[in-house]
């Protein structure tokens, strides 16, 4: 670059292929950054992970269940929401299993 200059060095095609790359590579952290912010923010807010460990180390599936459905089904604020929700609740799992 310092020999033959800054527009012979934009111009190449390898580098040019390096840049994106090394911007993905970056742009991929930034997002894994931010999600991870994201799930600390609305755990701290329901405090889900804490409350739903309780009720399933003491079995009681039900109380995880209202945990569940109270999360899930929260309009108030959506700025802490679970983003990625799951498809069954835990009892109609155990249905299926059984």
């Amino acid at each position: 670059m310092y020999s033959s200059g800054i527009r012979v060095y934009l111009l190449d095609n390898y580098n040019l292929l390096d840049f994106i790359v090394l911007s993905l590579y970056l742009a991929s952290y930034m997002l894994r950054f931010l999600v991870d912010r994201w799930i600390k923010q609305a755990d701290r807010h329901y405090n889900g992970t804490e409350r739903a460990r309780e009720a399933l180390v003491s079995y009681n599936y039900s109380e995880y269940d209202r945990i569940y459905q109270q999360i899930i089904h929260d309009v108030s604020d959506g700025s802490h929401s679970y983003f990625m929700k799951p498809r069954m609740s835990l009892s109609s799992l155990e249905q299926v299993v059984k």
